[in-house]
């Protein structure tokens, strides 16, 4: 596991060689409050919880709002690029209703116009969410400008199972991604074919859930 650190300030500084003060490597230190850690495709537990012993099929999903806040930078990262994004949001299914853990980043060939995500790297995925025993539940991409499920995305899920959720996000994700009203999101019925979730269905279904709190009183 690694830790990925990004700057308050989204800038550089500049280091002494000079050894810190206590109130100095308290400053210096900040900053990782930011950090977010990072797992590689094989986990350092190996976990068998049965939570995968249960027919795929949910109602609600339930996403933690960190998730969304995370899935949104990966997005507006290659978006500035230029270039369209795809995740995989993972986690457990209960009494009928999903909630999303985490966020799988696989390996992917993307421009501005079109994404590819191979058989083996779909398989890598596959096999990072078995051994967390994690379910994969939706599959997240951006595009340029309106979001629509393309005959492309249509024919190669990474998941085909009837349920799996298949999202799209225009704006190459420069878009409030808790706003739900704004997706375009597909559900897989088998033999390439979706049904779409109109706004009300998706404001049913879709439920963003604070992971933090400020209460100040």
């Amino acid at each position: 596991m690694c830790e990925m650190r990004s700057s308050t300030a989204g800038r550089k500084t500049s280091r002494s060689t000079a050894k810190p003060t206590r109130s100095q490597a308290a400053a210096e230190w900040a900053p990782s409050l930011t950090a977010i850690r990072v797992a590689g495709e094989t986990p350092a537990v190996l976990r068998a919880l049965r939570r995968r012993d249960v027919e795929f099929g949910f109602d609600r999903v339930f996403v933690p709002s960190l998730i969304v806040d995370h899935t949104e930078l990966v997005f507006r990262q290659a978006g500035r690029g230029g270039d369209e994004a795809f995740v995989i949001w993972a986690g457990t299914l209960a009494d009928n209703d999903a909630h999303i853990s985490t966020i799988v980043v696989p390996r992917s060939s993307f421009s501005p116009t079109h994404g590819e995500i191979t058989a083996e790297t779909s398989g890598h995925v596959l096999t990072s969410l078995d051994a967390r025993d994690l379910v994969p539940i939706l599959q997240l991409h951006t595009h340029p400008r309106s979001a629509f499920l393309s005959d492309t995305d249509a024919i190669r899920p990474i998941v085909a199972v009837s349920g799996f959720i298949s999202v799209v996000i225009p704006d190459f994700g420069f878009v409030d991604l808790a706003d739900v009203r704004l997706w375009s999101a597909h559900e897989f019925e088998g033999s390439r074919r979706w049904r779409e979730l109109d706004v009300d269905e998706r404001q049913r279904r879709l439920i963003v859930d604070d992971s933090l709190i400020r209460v100040e009183w």
